[in-house]
């Protein structure tokens, strides 16, 4: 195994990247010396002297404020390196009904899923059964980044590679999570919009180590190692048969309205001692499955 990243696999990563980027201005920039920037950057990926670009920042009104950071097209080229990478070591341990980010695994699989569950725990609807659906309070913001890069660390050392396959994924592990895109950003659009936002869905006023980026395509992949402690948690400890995630939303099914308090109660504590995330108190009521839901 080479214990650099190649030409070949920095320019897969590229045609990755430009399939839905290729029209963007920085992307006919990264092209229009195509050959030249790739060297650059597999120079400065193998001296370890890459560091991350500038972000752009906007927010977005629909279907709530939210604030956007977009990361250099040479930066969407790295985090489509290290997830090529490193996909198949995680996704092979992350659960099945797990989804988001994953091939195969969007809302549609999501919303299949969770319609055959109901029909199964409810005997195709002649027994009474219940769901509770909970939601993670500010769930991107709240990534502990020490706790992500730990998991990703845990993981990687215990693969049966060459030492310096380790140290190279580790290294940009570290570079990618630990940047902070707040730092010397660019603003588009209206910066006043940016009051709209919530105070718990801002970069701008996470408490230093906190928050990934939403737009970043390494941060949906990021999230789905960090959710995965749950979901094996939910699986392997509390057992639960009929449960479906997507991103940060997930729905626990049972026959038993008393199991399910018990469940989210348990699932509250583990977010929070394990992960320092908290689900939200306002969408954790439990409900009875009816037709139609």
């Amino acid at each position: 195994m080479n214990n650099q990243f190649t030409l070949n696999e920095i320019y897969e990563a590229y045609l990755d990247c430009r399939k839905n980027k290729r029209n963007t201005i920085n992307a006919l920039k990264f092209e229009f010396k195509l050959e030249e920037n790739l060297y650059l950057l597999y120079k400065d990926l193998n001296n370890k002297t890459y560091h991350p670009n500038r972000s752009i920042c906007f927010i977005i009104l629909d279907p709530k404020p939210r604030e956007i950071f977009a990361a250099d097209f040479r930066d969407r080229i790295v985090h489509h390196l290290l997830v090529r990478e490193i996909e198949e070591i995680f996704e092979k341990r992350f659960i099945f009904d797990s989804c988001s980010c994953r091939k195969n695994k969007g809302t549609h699989f999501c919303v299949k899923r969770l319609k055959k569950f109901i029909r199964k725990v409810s005997e195709n609807y002649t027994k009474k059964a219940y769901y509770c659906q909970l939601d993670i309070f500010g769930f991107f913001m709240s990534i502990d980044k020490k706790i992500l890069y730990n998991l990703i660390k845990e993981r990687i050392k215990k693969e049966e590679k060459p030492e310096e396959w380790k140290e190279r994924i580790l290294w940009l592990s570290k570079v990618i999570i630990f940047n902070d895109p707040t730092e010397n950003c660019i603003f588009k659009g209206d910066k006043n919009l940016i009051k709209l936002v919530p105070d718990r869905k801002s970069l701008f006023k996470t408490e230093k180590g906190k928050g990934l980026p939403i737009g970043n395509y390494s941060s949906q992949f990021f999230a789905n190692i960090y959710l995965n402690e749950l979901d094996q948690f939910v699986k392997r400890e509390l057992k639960c048969k009929y449960y479906v995630k997507y991103v940060d939303d997930f729905v626990l099914l049972s026959r038993s309205q008393e199991e399910l308090k018990f469940w989210r109660d348990e699932i509250d504590k583990f977010l929070h001692k394990e992960t320092k995330i908290e689900i939200k108190p306002k969408k954790a009521e439990i409900s009875a499955c009816r037709k139609g839901n």
